[in-house]
């Protein structure tokens, strides 16, 4: 009965997390187009914890490795809050293991579409890529091989995405798609603004894409733990009927 309590009164918390988490999302984005640091510093390093503390409220099968992502995606806003080169290195490294991590989840759920479908589905995100290094190129220098690295990265994940959900659009991969093409489109605005100063309000659309794709990512894990809870209930209780 006790245990019971607890589950419901996690629930209970679960949405009104949610609305401060996007509260404070709005805070934020309105905080960089206005540039009031203040504002900046009261907002974005709270954001990923919220989301850790809804991802344990939500979860039935706490997964330490989507923890570990969105750990390394609060360490990269951190050190992007300081616009220096140095602390954009450091907070484009920790983007990469984020992007990693978040790799290797979906890349051990979703079936492998086949090598054409992913082909296929690699060359709008390669285009982009293509664009937004012409772009900046000039002005990238020595963080150019990091860019090249996120960008083949960005370009695969990408392509597994579009692909797994052409070929299967469940609500899960929409999660899944939508959250990648978020994340995409904010690592390339944070690439430009970053190089392009009189194109700073840039990290305010940034930001935008960026909460949205991390609570996306956040449903999609979720969902894939109830599919596969249930998966476990229908085969336990086919293996007890036989």
């Amino acid at each position: 009965m006790k245990k019971k309590s607890e589950v419901l009164f996690k629930k209970k918390l679960i949405k009104p997390l949610i609305a401060i988490y996007f509260f404070l999302s709005l805070v934020e984005v309105l905080a960089e187009y206005y540039n009031d640091s203040f504002y900046i510093l009261a907002s974005k390093p709270f954001l990923m914890p919220l989301l850790i503390l809804i991802y344990f409220l939500s979860s039935k099968r706490f997964n330490p490795l989507f923890v570990a992502a969105l750990v390394s995606a609060w360490m990269a806003n951190l050190f992007l809050i300081n616009h220096s080169a140095f602390h954009f290195f450091i907070g484009t490294t920790f983007i990469l293991f984020y992007r990693l991590i978040i790799m290797y989840l979906v890349f051990r759920k979703v079936r492998f579409p086949g090598y054409l479908p992913l082909l296929l589905g690699c060359l709008p995100f390669l285009f982009i890529f293509l664009f937004v290094a012409n772009v900046a190129y000039s002005q990238l220098h020595e963080h150019f091989g990091m860019f090249i690295l996120q960008g083949f990265f960005m370009i695969l994940f990408g392509g597994f995405c579009l692909s797994a959900y052409i070929i299967k659009s469940s609500t899960s991969n929409t999660f899944l798609l939508i959250s990648t093409m978020f994340f995409t489109a904010t690592q390339f605005l944070v690439v430009i603004k970053g190089f392009h100063s009189s194109l700073g309000r840039l990290q305010a659309i940034a930001m935008l894409f960026f909460v949205l794709a991390q609570y996306l990512i956040y449903k999609y894990i979720i969902r894939d733990e109830l599919k596969r809870k249930r998966y476990m209930i229908i085969n336990s209780g086919k293996r007890m009927k036989a």
